[in-house]
């Protein structure tokens, strides 16, 4: 069992990590709306990824003016490497992210640490995400107040929280990173480390309360469809699906992250700069870990609204990527 650290008054409450590169236009505002979350006996930690604009500058102003804000500069490493680095120096009995060209809500995180304070044995708590923030795409994920205390990996797959892997919107007892770390090197690295945060996890409590804003910038991973960024997501979430299509309670849950898996990996084949041997070989490898066809036939009436295009690949899965590809538009850089 996880050990549960008793808050005192004079103890550090909350690490705020927040990566730092080349933001100078959006730093200030993402950190003055941390500064407004009503917080006390808390630290933020700018990782100043070795920014090549004034952003390193705005953090040593910022740590000036401000005793919470401790500043660290280090060779660009990307992003994993500046989440690392904060979670290694954090001093709060929790942790949270921020990005820093995103903002929080005001009192955002002082509710929902006040909760997380008044009921220890919670090791993760989920609030409220704008995605897409002021974008004509926008849309609010949020969550009823409940607290799950059984069976916590097995429901996470059931509310399908693979889909909403951000590393942010979320404040984790921080011995759950004791051992873990975001892969350096890789694109959507929340995808790849969140299963294994669930996994420690006893009690996680999903909040109503407070909104993290995400906010969309040109040239985000989200906005950019190049091959190797999303052969990386599908290589994550095809992991994960591997690791319960035996499991006899999860038989139409794992139906669904397949049907997430081909959505992933069609539009691996619809990206511009696509490396057609790789990815070939990748539908290969994929296909030995194919769902029967009868199973795919039993959870169809489930699936229909999950599937972009055509029914379920009954043609093969090789045919189907290729009709895919071939019939949609393609997605660029």
């Amino acid at each position: 069992m996880l050990s549960l650290r008793v808050l005192t008054d004079t103890a550090m409450q909350l690490s705020i990590i927040i990566p730092v590169y080349n933001v100078e236009q959006h730093l200030v505002r993402c950190i003055q709306s941390v500064l407004a979350q009503g917080l006390t006996n808390y630290e933020v930690i700018l990782v100043d990824d070795g920014s090549t604009d004034q952003s390193g500058a705005l953090c040593d102003a910022l740590q000036s003016e401000h005793s919470c804000i401790r500043t660290i500069h280090q060779a660009n490493g990307g992003l994993s490497a500046a989440r690392n680095t904060g979670i290694e120096q954090a001093k709060g009995a929790y942790i949270t992210f921020v990005d820093s060209d995103d903002e929080l809500c005001p009192n955002t995180l002082k509710g929902n640490l006040e909760y997380l304070i008044a009921h220890p044995s919670i090791d993760m708590l989920e609030y409220p995400v704008e995605v897409h923030a002021d974008s004509a795409q926008a849309y609010l994920l949020s969550f009823p107040d409940e607290t799950q205390q059984a069976d916590i990996f097995a429901d996470w797959i059931r509310r399908e929280g693979y889909l909403h892997c951000y590393a942010w919107n979320k404040i984790y007892r921080s011995s759950l990173w004791s051992q873990t770390r975001f892969p350096q090197g890789a694109y959507y690295e929340d995808t790849a480390v969140m299963p294994a945060i669930i996994q420690q996890c006893h009690s996680i409590h999903y909040s109503g309360h407070g909104c993290y804003r995400y906010i969309m910038h040109a040239g985000t991973i989200t906005t950019s469809y190049r091959y190797d960024k999303q052969r990386q997501l599908f290589e994550n979430n095809h992991r994960l699906y591997k690791e319960i299509k035996d499991n006899k309670m999860l038989q139409l849950e794992a139906m669904r992250l397949w049907i997430c898996c081909l959505n992933l990996l069609v539009d691996m084949g619809r990206c511009t700069d696509v490396d057609t041997a790789d990815y070939q070989r990748t539908i290969e490898e994929a296909d030995a870990y194919h769902p029967s066809y009868r199973e795919l036939i039993k959870a169809a009436p489930a699936m229909a609204t999950r599937i972009k295009l055509l029914p379920l690949p009954l043609i093969g899965l090789k045919a189907y990527c290729h009709a895919y590809t071939t019939l949609t538009q393609p997605l660029h850089p």
